[in-house]
């Protein structure tokens, strides 16, 4: 565990340092030269791969990691269930579907959106790194910022961007040619990346906390002897989740951009309260840590501006969502497509029907009537034709699977027989395992059978549109959960699909060789 001498720990917690950056006993142990370069180990202790790193001013930096978010097209987003089953908090945490989109477009991966997230919770030298003279640095400036407001917090990520323009960071990045930007993450942000995203599977991303491989003292700062025992720490020094997050859960509270709001059910009520905190510190018990935790912060109290010194942040770094005219061009365009009936004709399209009604009258509260008409024809086909994309990317990922186990079990099959015909046929053992290889060979052809009703399924449940989209979804998200093999797999399903389609039969013998 990473430790402090008595004095700069009674400081953090009382807000000394936090609050209006790094006091000069912070600084006395060891200081680097202001305006020299950090030693990584102050702004990323545990280099990884993908680490995208930005420069700060006083010789700092920062690091961000890659959130993917599988999605199609510019309006393309990722429909998922926040929240959590806890009783107790469900006035607050009750699980709820929610929306979230990348603004950043991958050119060489169709369908790849993403945002970036904060590696680690912002440290106080790196809060400091804006104060003049450029401050010395040591290791104690490793431990996150405390005690500071929601407000300093925005406005830290608001300079800090204003700084990287104006020094013209060449590996900021840009979404269509349009300089990216810092502040707070949204909740459903915050709460998707901690989870591990794309990167983990259903089960594990509503799970209460991330999967771990270890026990979670190697992950969490929590209340206890056997984690933080009460103490602020360092960033960097336990594992990272799966998306490489450091210290999503635990040590200090973090801040995101919306305000707080209640529960009701199974949406967000309707009125905004104080600040949000997301993610547990280093004095929750265990127990109560879960990636669904929502706290309410007020701003201020009997004292003024409330400081918690169990409460800090992470930044996200994103682009506009306007960023070109050419993208609001593709916006539009998908914006009017998105409530398409599939009609053959105007007559038969209703959305089309109930305008056409609407520009035939001339009462103007009649028109209004008609409008608000179409606005609600318009979300209902819009709602369809999202659990449209989502099932067909259901039925598109049970094909995918069923192609990988049949690739799995021919192999396997092949291995039987090959066993088999090495052993005496006078042998008992021979009949029992010539037995079993005939079961196994009856499983293979039932899952065969299966596999060919999937497709014949997607072929007649779904347009050649619709596959060919979710399929890039598919893709990406495969890819994410490092599911290379199975990723492949996608394009042979969707040909099979469209061979079936196009009133081809597929040959089973071909399959097989197809879907390697």
């Amino acid at each position: 565990m990473f430790k402090l001498c008595p004095l700069i720990v009674a400081l953090a917690l009382f807000g000394v340092i936090g609050a209006g950056g790094l006091g000069s006993e912070l600084r006395a142990a060891d200081p680097a030269p202001a305006t020299a370069p950090w030693p990584e180990r102050l702004y990323n202790p545990q280099k990884a791969a993908g680490d995208l790193v930005l420069p700060m001013p006083c010789g700092g930096a920062m690091a961000f990691r890659r959130i993917d978010l599988p999605a199609d097209g510019s309006l393309g987003d990722r429909r998922i269930q926040l929240g959590g089953t806890d009783e107790k908090s469900a006035y607050a945490e009750n699980r709820r579907v929610d929306y979230i989109g990348g603004g950043f477009t991958d050119p060489e991966k169709k369908g790849g959106h993403f945002y970036y997230l904060g590696k680690y919770e912002v440290t106080q030298a790196q809060k400091a790194a804006f104060q003049l003279p450029c401050l010395p640095v040591s290791d104690d400036g490793r431990l996150p910022a405390i005690s500071v407001t929601w407000a300093e917090a925005v406005g830290f990520a608001a300079h800090y961007s204003g700084w990287l323009i104006s020094t013209g960071a060449k590996n900021l990045p840009t979404e269509e040619a349009a300089p990216a930007f810092l502040r707070l993450p949204t909740e459903v942000e915050w709460e998707y990346a901690a989870r591990g995203g794309a990167s983990v599977p259903d089960t594990d991303f509503i799970a209460p906390v991330f999967p771990m491989t270890e026990p979670p003292a190697s992950y969490i700062w929590y209340q206890g002897t056997d984690s933080a025992n009460n103490e602020l720490n360092a960033i960097g020094l336990l594992k990272p989740n799966p998306l490489g997050l450091h210290d999503a859960l635990g040590n200090v509270g973090e801040f995101v951009l919306d305000a707080y709001r209640l529960n009701k059910i199974s949406r967000l009520h309707g009125q905004a309260g104080g600040n949000l905190v997301k993610g547990g510190d280093y004095r929750t018990p265990l127990a109560d840590i879960r990636s669904a935790s929502r706290i309410e912060s007020p701003p201020i109290d009997k004292k003024g501006e409330r400081r918690s010194p169990t409460t800090g942040f992470r930044l996200a770094l994103v682009p506009p969502s306007l960023p070109s005219p050419q993208r609001l061009t593709a916006i539009r365009a998908e914006w009017a497509a998105l409530p398409a009936a599939g009609a053959a004709t105007p007559q038969d399209d209703p959305v089309k029907e109930a305008e056409a009604l609407a520009q035939s009258v001339d009462d103007p509260a009649l028109r209004q009537r008609i409008a608000n008409l179409s606005n609600i024809i318009k979300t209902s086909i819009q709602t369809r034709n999202e659990q449209r994309d989502r099932a067909a990317v259901s039925a598109l990922r049970v094909g995918t699977y069923i192609a990988g186990k049949l690739v799995d079990d021919d192999k396997r099959l092949k291995l039987q027989e090959d066993v088999i015909g090495k052993v005496d046929p006078a042998s008992p053992a021979r009949k029992s395992m010539e037995d079993s290889l005939v079961n196994n060979r009856k499983i293979f052809g039932d899952n065969l059978v299966y596999y060919i009703d999937v497709i014949l399924s997607l072929s007649a449940e779904y347009p050649s549109g619709v596959i060919a989209r979710q399929a890039d979804v598919l893709k990406r998200e495969l890819e994410s959960k490092k599911l290379e093999s199975l990723a492949r797999r996608v394009a042979p399903v969707v040909r099979h699909a469209e061979q079936v389609r196009n009133g081809q039969t597929l040959d089973r013998a071909k399959i097989l060789v197809e879907i390697q």
